[in-house]
């Protein structure tokens, strides 16, 4: 059965919260997203390869439509897993 979730994460020094869905399926080993996990998210207008963000918090008030995030980036990657690794994402 596969859950869809919506967080707010953090990308890298933006003022502001972005709200994106995650998908995953218990039954399958796969987990819900937690605050401070490290995420993969998709390209956009301004960075059209993606990057990796923070989870800063679960749920949002917003209701438009969401892009998804792509995978839960590892604790422990080497660099070039992690788009942005090395820098604070607060």
């Amino acid at each position: 059965m596969k859950i869809e979730q919506t967080v707010q994460v953090r990308i890298a020094e933006a003022r502001r919260a972005y709200t994106f869905s995650w998908t995953f399926d218990p039954s399958a080993g796969e987990r819900a997203l937690q605050v401070g996990d490290r995420v993969e998210i998709p390209g956009n207008m301004v960075n059209e390869e993606g990057g990796s963000a923070v989870v800063s918090a679960l749920g949002s008030d917003y209701s438009g439509p969401t892009k998804s995030i792509i995978r839960i980036i590892p604790e422990r990657t080497a660099p070039e897993d992690d788009l942005w690794a090395g820098m604070d994402v607060v």
